[in-house]
């Protein structure tokens, strides 16, 4: 193959090289004389080997080629040097690809995500503008200085907010996330005096909110309760322990009055 087939060779693409070979392998390679042999492969096949061949099993053969990847932010997987677009709501998701000669098909779990022609190129980034449906609608940084519905009782700082935020290099997920939870902990009216006093500083951003928040409360953050994965040791509660039992073990001490002279120790 490297020395007869390859060298000069041309072809349009993988289909047109693999009927290349197919002829190259049927009309030269098997009709010369094997050197080990002495015989014709092809006379051999024809006389001595196809009556042993079984027929094919009614099921196609599977010779997609495999592998996972991790969606990007790009809402895209890289595969064989292309990237391919899958639905924006994927990011992050581990992913099944699954390509043939013709295509490429993503796959989430059993079901299909994505399809895509099969780039035999390199470099190429295909899209299915359909992936992008409703992006804009839900990333916070697509529409700076709209307020989310969840956030809705910041107004009339949550929009200004959330707009500073667009501008910085924040993760706005993170961001918009916390504040909700910080509404949902100490309501919207707290929340918003938190964040109006934080944009008087000239700062931006969840902790200082949430630190102004705990600040008014009294509160102090406290390390989260140790999980050791297994639910029948989590589940393990441990009572006071009551120290007057060690009181028991020693012995009570006489009281003296002050001008009482301590009693002597008999030898």
């Amino acid at each position: 193959m490297r020395e007869r087939f390859w060298p000069g060779r041309r072809f349009r693409d993988l289909l047109d090289l693999n009927v290349q070979a197919a002829r190259w392998r049927d009309d030269f390679a098997n009709g010369r004389i094997h050197e080990t042999t002495g015989k014709v492969p092809a006379l051999v096949f024809e006389h001595d080997e196809r009556r042993f061949l079984k027929p094919a099993g009614d099921r196609a053969f599977d010779a997609d080629d495999r592998d996972t990847y991790t969606v990007t932010k790009t809402f895209r997987v890289r595969f064989d040097r292309n990237l391919y677009s899958v639905p924006w709501r994927l990011v992050g998701q581990t992913v099944l690809v699954r390509a043939s000669d013709e295509t490429v098909a993503v796959y989430l779990g059993p079901k299909q995500v994505a399809r895509h022609r099969r780039s035999w190129g390199a470099g190429e980034d295909l899209e299915d503008p359909a992936h992008r449906h409703g992006l804009m609608e839900h990333k916070p940084r697509a529409a700076a200085g709209r307020t989310p519905p969840q956030l809705a009782g910041l107004e009339p700082s949550g929009a200004r907010y959330l707009k500073l935020l667009g501008a910085s290099s924040r993760s706005l997920h993170r961001e918009v996330t916390r504040l909700t939870f910080l509404v949902e902990v100490f309501g919207e009216t707290a929340t918003r005096s938190a964040v109006d006093e934080v944009m008087a500083t000239g700062h931006v951003g969840a902790e200082y909110v949430e630190y102004v928040l705990r600040h008014k409360k009294g509160l102090t953050p406290s390390a989260a309760p140790l999980k050791l994965g297994d639910p029948a040791l989590d589940g393990i509660a441990f009572r006071e322990p009551d120290l007057s039992l060690y009181d028991q073990l020693v012995s009570p001490q006489k009281t003296l009055d002050p001008g009482e002279p301590p009693e002597e120790n008999n030898p």
